[in-house]
């Protein structure tokens, strides 16, 4: 099957605080030597540490930890977490919370090695492909849908909702092509830093609660 790789958006949530540096210089794995050394994590602390020695299922790939995650849908699992701290997630939120908006076909041209999941990336029924022809592995429907639990029809929702698309060491501020905010006060703060550092992307409000848990 022939994709629209110009039609696919990949997204990354991170700290607002983190924006300065990314747009800037881009986004680096948390251990690259160029990495912002005052970054602040957001998600499950234990679950990154242990992506540091899980492998990646493609021969020659490294660990999942030389690798930048980015999710194919909106509304992930993580944030409802990280919007009232349950399961040991650190609580912020959601207005200090901004997704980081790229193409999918501006980081395949751009970036050197990439690979993606047809599900949480560390989850051992989860497979690695290298390939945009296998895109359709993916389950569009689940990666898209705001309502996203398992039920007892079908237990592994959960899972294929967070198919992730992974970059390995470094995606460049080019790559960039929108960032969505939560309110007014976060677009300010992000166009602030675009006075700083020239850039010139969209910043968008979600008004109507698209990529936000109410």
């Amino acid at each position: 099957m022939l994709w629209d790789l110009n039609s696919i958006w990949v997204y990354r949530i991170v700290h607002i605080d983190n924006m300065a540096p990314i747009l800037r210089d881009g986004m680096f794995t948390l251990h690259h030597v160029n990495a912002n050394s005052a970054y602040i994590n957001i998600g499950d602390s234990m679950l990154i540490r242990q992506r540091d020695d899980y492998p990646v299922g493609l021969p020659g790939y490294g660990l999942l930890g030389d690798y930048i995650p980015f999710y194919f849908g909106i509304l992930s699992p993580m944030l409802p977490k990280i919007k009232t701290g349950d399961g040991g997630v650190k609580k912020f939120p959601q207005s200090k919370i901004v997704y980081i908006c790229c193409k999918l076909h501006k980081i395949i041209e751009t970036c050197y090695r990439w690979c993606f999941t047809d599900g949480h990336a560390k989850d051992r029924f989860s497979v690695f492909y290298n390939s945009v022809n296998k895109l359709d592995k993916l389950d569009w429907d689940i990666i898209q849908a705001r309502y996203w639990k398992n039920t007892e029809e079908d237990m592994d929702r959960m899972r294929r909702k967070q198919a992730e698309f992974l970059v390995k060491e470094h995606v460049p501020a080019s790559c960039i092509g929108k960032i969505i905010v939560y309110d007014e006060e976060a677009q300010n703060k992000i166009q602030s830093i675009f006075e700083k550092s020239g850039s010139n992307l969209p910043v968008i409000i979600d008004r109507d609660n698209s990529y936000y848990y109410l």
